[in-house]
């Protein structure tokens, strides 16, 4: 599917808690067990009343940071391509509250 097409789900939506340290969750498992997918993208919602700040990993050592992940503002929906082998996406935030919402798919 080319990246002009609208946005498609290609599994089930997995959601975490916003919270002041980091947490992280399991978007996507491919195809014979290995995890992560490349060349396709996550749609995140940020369901909380503040910024949050998220990171992509391969493993659920994934780690986001305030300040210096990827900043999603209260209320947004973004769709980004991931990294080679994404399985895991992280989010923090200055404080708790709210949930990140993370849908693999195809798309923009």
């Amino acid at each position: 599917m080319a990246l002009t097409q609208a946005f498609a789900p290609l599994a089930n939506t997995a959601n975490v808690a916003i919270g002041n340290t980091s947490a992280n969750v399991l978007v996507i498992t491919g195809s014979g067990g290995a995890s992560g997918f490349s060349g396709y993208q996550i749609r995140l919602h940020n369901s909380s009343s503040s910024t949050v700040f998220v990171a992509f990993g391969a493993t659920s050592s994934a780690t986001a940071a305030v300040g210096t992940g990827l900043p999603l503002p209260p209320g947004d929906v973004e769709v980004f391509t991931v990294p080679f082998q994404t399985a895991y996406v992280a989010v923090i935030a200055a404080a708790a509250g709210g949930t990140l919402y993370a849908t693999p798919g195809e798309g923009v």
